[in-house]
């Protein structure tokens, strides 16, 4: 793949494969990966995603209420798009909480507590594809990125994907930040 706009294609064609019973299986089986990594590094601060469905992401919301009902004294939180509509902020999300679709299909918590960034232990990121080398391939907007830029310097980049790792090196542009770990339903890499 010579461009990200070919790998978008090709990786979105794969997704688009999967069925609805498979994307569910597979949701379930990411949060089953990522419980020991969670249990054993204990982070106090989650920042998630949460899925935008037309794009057939990964359910992070089974991850969300699995935290809020057994692990209490974690705050998660998760991002929305600031006026700028370049960056984005981050805002408390519980499952308790209620969630409206803002203008761009994403589902947002309608109250606003905001949180600062530099708390944030571990941000889980949505992406369509990543390579060995721990470079991900977003939709093309480069708001995670920028948004890494915001944390700590060792706040945890995990990605979460249907698909395990691929051989082939993606094409990355010199802000592109690695991930620090990806979960896909075949384990942690």
């Amino acid at each position: 793949m010579k461009t990200k706009e070919q790998a978008r294609t090709y990786f979105r064609a794969l997704r688009n494969e999967l069925t609805p019973i498979q994307r569910m299986e597979q949701s379930e089986r990411i949060v089953e990966q990522y419980m020991p990594c969670f249990e054993k590094e204990k982070p106090k601060v989650v920042h998630l995603f949460l899925p935008i469905e037309p794009l057939l992401e990964i359910n992070t919301l089974l991850l969300l209420e699995k935290l809020n009902t057994q692990y209490s004294s974690v705050k998660t939180v998760t991002s929305i798009i600031a006026e700028d509509q370049h960056s984005l902020l981050t805002v408390e999300v519980r499952n308790d909480m209620t969630l409206v679709k803002n203008a761009w299909g994403i589902s947002e918590p309608s109250e606003r507590i905001f949180c600062d960034e530099k708390e944030i232990d571990e941000v889980l990121t949505p992406l369509l594809a990543v390579d060995v080398k721990g470079y991900r391939l977003g939709y093309g907007k480069g708001f995670y990125d920028r948004f890494f830029l915001l944390c700590a310097t060792n706040v945890k980049k995990t990605g979460l994907n249907y698909f395990k790792p691929v051989e082939e090196v993606l094409p990355k542009d010199n802000w592109d930040v690695p991930l620090t770990r990806l979960i896909s339903p075949e384990g942690v890499v």
